[in-house]
């Protein structure tokens, strides 16, 4: 993603990540692919939730499942993406491509 973030930028397009992990563990993420857009950390599963995120378990504790989404000036959601798996992640390229159409 980063290798696309100076491209996205100048669409106007803010990428913002966020994990259910905690600090520890999102810092090492955040400097082991020195990355310059904020993730957020410890998000809590009612936050999920509220952002339409599938909740689902994982030996007995509750798991977040991958979700992105591409949001409107407006704050209206023009995209969204859920997955279980590694499959199915929008691509930077894709995203600056529906922008460019559809924003």
């Amino acid at each position: 993603m980063e290798e696309w973030f100076e491209r996205l930028q100048e669409l106007d397009i803010k990428i913002v990540a966020g994990n259910t992990d905690g600090d520890s563990d999102t810092a090492e993420t955040h400097a082991n692919h020195d990355l310059s857009f904020p993730i957020a950390h410890s998000v809590p599963v009612e936050i999920a939730e509220k952002l339409g995120a599938w909740v689902g378990e994982r030996q007995g504790k509750a798991m977040v499942q991958p979700c992105e989404f591409v949001i409107r000036a407006d704050g209206t959601v023009a995209a969204s993406m859920y997955t279980t798996t590694q499959l199915g992640r929008m691509k930077p390229e894709e995203i600056c491509n529906f922008v460019k159409a559809r924003i």
